[in-house]
């Protein structure tokens, strides 16, 4: 009787490794590997798997994942939420630390949320002629306005541009610059400042590309989806500068 005990509590033990420990073991495995991978340390996920226990073959039935302050591509976005259905990840890679691979997506979306903020930052760091920059997003478009030096006098700039899908690249692009109190009077310097990409053609996280951009007061809004043509594509490592 007291081996058939034993035996009992062995097996439940199992059971409770199975559907409970391990999961939740996949499940922050998944999150801190994000976290490297966005440069954040600010990410929840939610994993779901019926039964629990094939969550450890990288079944994943539900996922709910969201991060803030973390890197796409180049910009930092406020917020980026991706929700799955019927995922399939790699876990030898996920358990290596190489990356995060899906091998397959039954449905999975992405939205990211780019504050003036993030915008503000992105300039500062790839139009560095302009200083103490402001960023203004609304429906219409962005407005930036700043001081630029121009033969060692600064210089009032505005320019004004747009947040873009462009043939697989997601970008900042320039419709108009205008610089004011410049040593010649008015100029327009389009050398001092040009389109700058958020996110590289073929650098969207997990197979995914662009299927919406929208720009609302103080934000951008970006949607994605993905592309069963980019099977096996990868959440690599945000890319420097």
């Amino acid at each position: 009787m007291k081996s058939k005990g034993i035996l009992a509590l062995l097996l439940a033990s199992a059971v409770l490794g199975a559907e409970v420990v391990l999961p939740a073991v996949v499940q922050r495995t998944l999150t801190h590997r994000i976290e490297e991978r966005l440069g954040t340390s600010d990410v929840s996920a939610e994993l779901s798997s019926t039964p629990s226990a094939l969550l450890l073959l990288g079944q994943v039935d539900h996922a709910h994942v969201v991060a803030h302050q973390g890197r796409l591509g180049e910009v930092l976005v406020s917020e980026l939420a991706l929700d799955g259905e019927d995922l399939r990840i790699d876990m030898g890679a996920l358990a290596s630390g190489e990356h995060i691979e899906l091998r397959r997506a039954g449905r999975l979306a992405l939205t990211g949320v780019v504050t003036e903020e993030n915008l503000k930052e992105l300039l500062a760091r790839k139009a560095d002629k302009l200083e103490n920059t402001e960023v203004a997003i609304a429906p219409d478009g962005v407005t930036v306005t700043a001081n630029v030096k121009i033969f060692g006098r600064m210089a009032d700039a505005r320019l004004t541009g747009t947040v873009l899908d462009d043939g697989g690249q997601l970008m900042f692009h320039m419709t108009s610059l205008s610089i004011k109190n410049a040593p010649f009077g008015k100029a327009s310097l389009g050398s001092v400042f040009g389109d700058i990409p958020l996110v590289k053609k073929g650098k969207m996280p997990l197979g995914m590309k662009v299927t919406d951009v929208k720009m609302q007061a103080g934000k951008v809004v970006i949607q994605a989806a993905y592309d069963a043509s980019a099977a096996g594509d990868v959440l690599a490592p945000y890319y420097d500068n």
